[in-house]
């Protein structure tokens, strides 16, 4: 059995590799308009590896200073989800923009990640759980009045962190505008996004987000990343790209990068991406 998954997984890497080599070689104008075009959204959790939890949603201290180097060197402008979908709807130029995103509000996020985007200059957006700010181990709405004037944006991950998808639809008000309410009372203002707990949504969702003008986007756990179109028709659904500890160092970064620009490519030609996501697709 453990041979049969090594096999299949060695089939699956050769399959990204040739889909990237195709797209890259055989649509390699297209392809590069595209990325002009186009906005990655990188999602990450905890700056630091907590003991106990779990390492998918910890990314070391030292890896993130990694990734933010990487951008500096590769002349990427590290912007908010805000920005980004003001730029794009209004034809601004997106080439190698990128937005960092930061979910559930974790206590790190303002001791580690704030001091060293603000070392680079870098804007980000950070999604709270309603329930846990100022809990322990999360962050304080003093934290979050701070970090927003200066220039980080805040937005909501609900109110419990359930996934939207199955709580009964009476009860989708309470988790969707409740954390809202709260970050007005708090911040003094109405936040524009959302990001959807486990990127998990439906019909029931974006119609209960819709009776709320102030909500400008949501995010999903789609992979690929974000065009005007996209921006535009579909505001509520918006892609996004997680980003993990994989052992593979500045490495894995790269990847993740290609791999939302290669899915987003193959979706704008109307090519079914599914398959894709689970695939690990080389930088080549």
């Amino acid at each position: 059995m453990v041979r049969l998954f090594f096999k299949i997984f060695r089939v699956a890497v050769v399959v990204a590799a040739l889909v990237a080599l195709f797209v890259q070689y055989k649509y390699k104008d297209e392809y590069l308009a595209y990325k002009q075009h186009a906005v990655p959204y990188l999602m990450y959790h905890s700056i630091g590896v907590v003991p106990g939890w779990d390492k998918d949603v910890c990314i070391p201290e030292q890896l993130f200073a990694q990734h933010l180097q990487y951008f500096s060197e590769h002349g990427y402008q590290v912007i908010t989800a805000a920005e980004a979908r003001r730029k794009l709807l209004a034809g601004e130029d997106v080439a190698k923009n990128v937005v960092l995103t930061f979910d559930d509000g974790y206590n790190n996020n303002y001791t580690v990640a704030y001091p060293l985007l603000q070392k680079y200059g870098y804007h980000a957006t950070f999604f709270v759980i309603g329930n846990s700010v100022g809990g322990p181990d999360y962050m304080t709405y003093e934290q979050l009045q701070e970090m927003h004037a200066h220039g980080m944006e805040i937005g909501s991950h609900t109110m419990s962190h359930d996934p939207l998808n199955i709580i009964a639809t009476g009860y989708l008000p309470w988790e969707i505008y409740q954390p809202i309410n709260l970050l007005r009372q708090h911040l003094g203002f109405y936040i524009e996004g959302i990001a959807y707990p486990n990127g998990a949504y439906n019909q029931a969702v974006l119609a209960e987000i819709h009776k709320y003008p102030f909500i400008k986007y949501a995010l999903t756990g789609k992979a690929g990343c974000n065009t005007a179109k996209i921006v535009r028709e579909t505001p509520l659904e918006l892609r996004r790209m997680g980003i993990y500890d994989n052992g593979n160092g500045i490495t894995g970064l790269e990847r993740r990068l290609e791999k939302a620009y290669l899915v987003g490519f193959l979706e704008s030609k109307g090519v079914p991406t599914d398959w894709l996501y689970k695939l690990t697709v080389p930088k080549i």
